[in-house]
Order: structure tokens, then C-alpha cells, then sequence
């Protein structure tokens, strides 16, 4: 078990409030590893140890401190830990193509599903502006852009 002044010198910190910080950045995923000791003293375990470690790795990478946490978070809940039994329910529900959301609406999943075919209609739209535009790309390539504004002023 490691306490603050322990983790200060573990991580290469300066202060223990820079080490208080981490560990209130993540308290979620350390809440396992986090002990009170005498005088109400905070413990990390040596699994927390590693966890505070990573999140410094990501604050030395030029990270901001939320940042980072957000990583070490969303690290956890796809690996299956446990953070105060918040992934219960990412890991009952398996995204399915097309199906439903649970806990939506009649309403909210129709205009899922006009958002989705929008969606798709944009993606073929700009797919085929995207072709047109190649095939004009020579004609645009040998004269100026203007040349065609000129054209139309003096044909009107």
C-alpha cells in the first residue's frame, strides 16, 4: 500500500496535491484500489499504483488532465473493469446494426432512422459530386476561374 508522499515520489511529482488530483481525476476506476488508513489516510494499492502511472505516462505526453482521465476511464470500461458498476450496462448491451436503442421512443427511433437514411443519401451525394467534379477537373485545370463568370456576363 502506498501513500500520498510514497506516490509523489513513484510518479516523479512535485507536490502531494498534484498527486491528490490524479487520484480525484480517476477516483471512479481507483475507487477498488483506494484505502483509508490511520488518521484517515489514503492507500493505493499496487494495481492503482499502475493505473495512476498510466495516467501520468498520458499527462507527460502533453495531455491535459482531463484529457487523460478520459482516457484511463473509457480504457477501463472497454476492458471489462469495473467502475462503480457503471459498465454493468455497456456490457449487457451489444450494439446491433439497425436495431433499436433501448429505453427510445416510438418518435426518437424513427427520426433515428430518417437521420440514418439522410445520412446515407448525403454520402452517395457527395460520392457522385466527387465523380463529376474528376471528370471536370481537366476543363477547370486549363482555364481560370473566373474565365466561366466572364462567359455568362458576356452572353446575358
Amino acid at each position: 500500500m502506498y501513500t500520498i508522499v510514497d506516490l509523489k515520489k513513484a510518479l516523479g511529482l512535485a507536490t502531494t496535491n498534484q498527486v491528490r488530483n490524479r487520484i480525484e481525476a480517476i477516483k471512479d476506476v481507483l475507487s477498488a484500489d483506494l484505502r483509508r488508513g490511520p488518521n484517515n489516510q489514503i492507500l493505493v494499492t499496487d494495481a492503482g499504483l499502475e493505473t495512476l502511472r498510466g495516467l501520468q505516462a498520458l499527462c507527460d505526453t502533453g495531455l491535459r488532465m482531463a484529457e487523460a482521465s478520459e482516457i484511463i476511464v473509457n480504457k477501463k470500461l472497454l476492458n471489462g473493469s469495473s467502475c462503480t458498476g457503471r459498465n454493468d450496462r455497456f456490457a449487457r448491451d451489444e450494439a446491433k446494426p439497425n436495431a433499436p436503442l433501448p429505453g427510445l421512443g416510438i418518435e426518437a427511433a424513427a427520426t433515428l432512422a430518417t437521420l440514418a437514411a439522410q445520412v446515407q443519401f448525403l454520402r452517395e451525394r457527395v460520392a457522385s459530386l466527387e465523380r463529376a467534379s474528376a471528370v471536370r477537373g481537366g476543363e477547370r485545370q486549363a482555364r481560370a476561374w473566373w474565365e466561366g463568370l466572364k462567359e455568362d456576363a458576356d452572353g446575358a
